[in-house]
């Protein structure tokens, strides 16, 4: 899927996401059972298999790398988006978004523009589940949302190679759709595919050197690239903290790889397979490390983010896949105060107003750069409104959102019961 070949000097999320998705990520335990599928039940013990396995692996109020899904995701947020980073203007241009691609889907439930359906489904499904909708509410939105996850559960076979366009991309952004799905809702319907398609990634791996490209291993002869190395990371760790249990084996040598593509006084500059500096590989590296439970202080995440902060969001780089990973690195570098506050408010002072005065009047972005041919509209929608939902998507990674007060003699924090 050669839209995603990050290879310009100046890269990726599942969501995250997403953002993960994307999309790095423990969800909250306390949501209900949706509506079409079973919840998993409550365990406290871990097992070897399992729901109750599952449970127990996502229970703790705490994940292994610190970063954790943020509760006022899903509430009315009108009166705190100032502090968060955002706008009323931001929040507007996100829903505009959606609607887009609420109105875009296609009757079968996939989105469709470039060459893997999997992955243009899997990146709308993290755009609504960053905004806070779910399944089971009653907006149009939420129906797309259903509807899109649907089809998508439908794409993983028995052997969990979904790779509809032939590349490890799609397989590794699907299954971080479905790794929120999962971890949100707790279905069934959503676990089951989701450990077919965790399995696929963890056979892909090249055992060597710990990293993932275009073809699983051992089909060609490859040590990896950052690029699918950093969606597969989002993904298994997506999966981990929804109850998933991700051989530890896989995720050391994916932390090992990390190593052999970095550079720098303190290893913290990324390649692409080399270790050769790339603005958008040094944002996904910095994010992955985050995955891992790298904290702000750590010197190779300050070398990081002192490189993303020398090239902060312009409109001649073209290029939404850094701005979406660097989005995502840079607040939970600094979102919460501390050592990357500096970095984080430069960021988003340069990327707000860039996203707004892109935005198109149906609420899409234009694909544009060198990337354009290759990304598309759809692609390229997703990478913004992901980028501008980042603000209540995580809790940063050192202690949360200290300066909100959200309980019942702070803030009024409304429940949106229909995920709109």
């Amino acid at each position: 899927m050669k839209f995603f070949n990050p290879i310009i000097s100046h890269r990726a999320l599942p969501v995250v996401a997403i953002g993960l998705l994307l999309a790095g990520f423990i969800f909250a335990p306390t949501l209900s059972a949706q509506q079409g599928g079973t919840p998993r039940p409550t365990g406290s013990t871990i097992q070897p298999n399992g729901s109750t396995s599952r449970q127990a692996l996502r229970g703790a109020n705490a994940s292994t790398y610190g970063l954790r899904h943020n509760p006022i995701r899903n509430t009315n947020r009108a009166g705190i988006i100032g502090e968060l980073g955002g706008s009323t203007n931001t929040e507007k241009a996100v829903a505009k978004a959606l609607l887009w691609f609420t109105r875009t889907q296609k009757e079968d439930g996939r989105w469709s523009e470039k060459q893997s359906d999997v992955a243009h489904t899997g990146l709308a499904i993290l755009c609504y589940f960053s905004y806070g909708i779910k399944p089971d509410g009653e907006s149009e939105n939420a129906k797309a949302l259903a509807k899109g996850l649907a089809w998508l559960i439908k794409q993983v076979p028995e052997d969990g190679n979904m790779r509809d366009g032939g590349r490890m991309y799609g397989q590794a952004i699907g299954t971080l759709a479905l790794g929120e799905a999962a971890g949100i809702t707790h279905r069934e319907d959503y676990f089951q595919p989701l450990e077919r398609a965790v399995k696929f990634l963890c056979k892909a791996q090249n055992p060597r050197s710990g990293g993932w490209r275009y073809q699983p291993h051992p089909s060609l002869q490859h040590a990896g690239d950052l690029s699918v190395t950093g969606w597969v990371i989002m993904a298994l760790r997506s999966a981990e903290m929804a109850g998933v249990q991700v051989p530890q084996k896989n995720l050391k040598s994916a932390r090992a790889y990390l190593n052999t593509v970095a550079t720098g006084a303190h290893k913290g500059l990324y390649g692409y397979t080399q270790a050769t500096p790339k603005l958008s590989m040094t944002s996904v590296g910095m994010y992955c490390q985050q995955l891992f439970g790298s904290k702000p202080g750590e010197a190779r995440q300050i070398d990081s983010a002192k490189f993303l902060a020398l090239h902060l969001p312009v409109e001649r780089q073209k290029n939404y896949y850094y701005w979406y990973y660097g989005c995502l690195s840079m607040f939970l570098h600094g979102g919460d105060g501390g050592v990357g506050e500096a970095h984080w408010k430069q960021w988003n002072a340069k990327m707000v107003p860039l996203f707004l005065k892109k935005q198109q009047s149906n609420g899409t972005w234009k694909a544009e750069g060198r990337r354009a041919n290759r990304e598309g509209t759809t692609i390229t929608t997703a990478w913004a409104t992901l980028s501008l939902t980042v603000y209540y998507r995580y809790l940063p990674i050192t202690h949360g959102y200290t300066r909100l007060n959200t309980g019942p003699q702070g803030q009024s924090i409304i429940p949106n019961p229909n995920g709109q």
